[in-house]
């Protein structure tokens, strides 16, 4: 059979999935570019699983055998349905999964199982693209142990420092804080240290058990890289000032990644001692491909053609939407309405990071035009805030004093564009140093359930009440997982960006876990609640 009979059902297949796989390239080609990824590693990835799949040629080359389009089959419908909902809700990881999907499919469809299995593991290793915004629930812990375990080293170094939260802060000469954000907890470093031990194994160690070794040592390697960022950086800030310490931290990839390296070299060294010569293997019996005139072999080039043909088709299908359908939040109030008997104030934060200084005013207060403290901008959104929270985020917060003297604070967040501008409060709050209960669901008022918890924090007495609810113009639910799937379905099946929105409410007075706590939240919550609605607007 001539090398080209051989090989067009593979040309003819990846032709048709081009147009499918575009998108998740160009998706791919934008989180390269977008610092607010921090996903700087991401451009190694395709040149790592090109290179293992180039080390692999000569096994992959003797496994090729006659195309089995009905195996790859389950492939290639689950790449259409991860790039049907991909395309329709402009959904980059659905799309690079479905890009995954239908790589995967391509040696198995044109040359058999065989060829699948010799080649599977480069093609996986591009799955390391995504974006790890999802592994969000992993950075708070990773945070505060950072933190926990900068702060023992550099008290024993002789820098006097305090944690709170996932924060480093001096309690001697010069003042400096550090706080550990999203992109500093050290996952992204994980993750680059999983596809490069990953691939790195692949090509310098015999055993699937010391392949693994290497790739798990990434988690303790990349903790250990981030705790020693942390000490430089906090060493550095402590004899030359916080500039100096915050240019450290953004150039400390220079430092920390040829440790990464060494460890690595070492480990691997160290995991190829006692390694013996293995024997070669007899090869196993390979069945020839069948050749062109045999008729099994017609109809499976004749499935693969049909795949080549319907994945573009499809692709045009999935493609005609109109552009999504952005709801605006009129639904909501654009201020906080009065309440009968209580006082009405609201924060204002000092933007110097260095600084944090914040009060409440009353509204008929009037705020000052600079920072007391450092003479900065004041706002009256934290500077963490519009650190963290995407462009498009609206944020507003005010603090109730009811006429008994309980304190009510509300904060409102709503999303924009961004899927990243809300996220679940136990993210955050450990991370501000509270401990947080179990959270208990109660249902505060009719179609009102609300997440509620007591909250203690280290150095004060006492616990307070801490509840919140996410909404939009339809429902309110306390489940994040229910508000992130309504969220792709509404983008992937009906073409709409849905506004959603999150409140917030804590209480100094009360713990909403007891009987009295929950009574004095309702209470609150009935009088509060209508308020948030606009005109000719409904409560869900």
């Amino acid at each position: 059979m001539s090398r080209f009979v051989r090989h067009w059902p593979f040309a003819l297949f990846m032709l048709g999935a081009f147009p499918c796989l575009w998108p998740a390239i160009r998706g791919t080609l934008g989180t390269m570019t977008d610092a607010s990824q921090h996903m700087e590693f991401v451009w190694l990835v395709p040149l790592l699983a090109l290179a293992v799949l180039w080390s692999r040629r000569a096994a992959i080359a003797r496994s090729l055998g006659a195309p089995a389009p009905l195996l790859a089959l389950p492939l290639v419908a689950l790449g259409a349905i991860f790039l049907f909902f991909g395309l329709r809700g402009d959904q980059t990881r659905f799309l690079q999964a479905g890009a995954v999907c239908l790589l995967l499919a391509a040696p198995l469809a044109c040359y058999g199982w065989r060829a699948f299995k010799a080649a599977w593991f480069p093609i996986v290793l591009l799955a390391f693209v995504m974006p790890v915004g999802f592994l969000d629930n992993f950075t708070v812990p990773l945070r505060r142990a950072s933190v926990a375990v900068g702060t023992v080293l550099l008290n024993g170094l002789g820098v006097e420092v305090r944690q709170v939260g996932t924060a480093i802060v001096s309690t001697g000469v010069p003042p400096f804080q550090l706080d550990v954000a999203d992109p500093c907890s050290g996952i992204r470093s994980l993750v680059a240290l999983f596809v490069g031990t990953a691939a790195y194994g692949a090509f310098a160690l015999r055993g699937v058990w010391r392949r693994w070794v290497l790739f798990l040592a990434s988690v303790p390697i990349a903790f250990f890289g981030n705790v020693l960022r942390l000490l430089l950086t906090a060493i550095t800030c402590k004899w030359m000032g916080q500039s100096a310490g915050m240019t450290l931290h953004d150039n400390a990839l220079f430092i920390v990644a040829p440790i990464y390296i060494l460890c690595v070299f070492w480990l691997t060294d160290w995991l190829r001692r006692g390694e013996t010569e293995d024997a070669p293997a007899e090869a196993a019996p390979v069945e020839p491909p069948l050749g062109p005139g045999a008729t099994p072999w017609r109809w499976r080039v004749a499935a693969v053609g049909a795949m080549a043909l319907l994945l573009p088709c499809f692709y045009l299908w999935a493609r005609q939407t109109p552009p999504l359908e952005y709801e605006r939040d009129v639904f909501l109030n654009k201020t906080f309405a009065h309440l009968p008997g209580a006082t009405t104030s609201y924060p204002w934060f000092c933007q110097d990071r260095t600084c944090l200084w914040s009060r409440d005013f009353a509204e008929t207060d009037t705020p000052p035009a600079a920072c007391p403290r450092c003479g900065g901008e004041v706002r009256r959104v934290s500077r963490a805030e519009l650190d963290i929270l995407p462009a498009d985020t609206y944020s507003r917060k005010v603090t109730y004093t009811m006429g008994n003297g309980d304190v009510f604070t509300i904060a409102l967040v709503i999303a924009g564009r961004n899927r990243m501008s809300i996220h679940r409060p136990e993210l955050c709050l450990p991370a501000q140093g509270f401990s947080m209960s179990e959270r208990h669901v109660k249902p505060i008022l009719p179609g009102l359930p609300m997440a509620c918890f007591s909250l203690t924090r280290k150095g004060q007495t006492g616990t307070s009440g801490f509840a919140y609810v996410f909404l939009n113009s339809r429902e309110a639910t306390c489940s994040n997982l229910r508000r992130v799937v309504g969220d792709s379905l509404e983008r992937s099946l009906h073409n709409r960006i849905q506004r959603w929105a999150m409140v917030t409410v804590s209480c100094p007075q009360h713990d909403f876990l007891t009987p009295e706590g929950e009574a004095a939240l309702r209470d609150f919550m009935a009088q509060w609640w209508p308020t948030l609605w606009a005109s000719g607007g409904a409560a869900p």
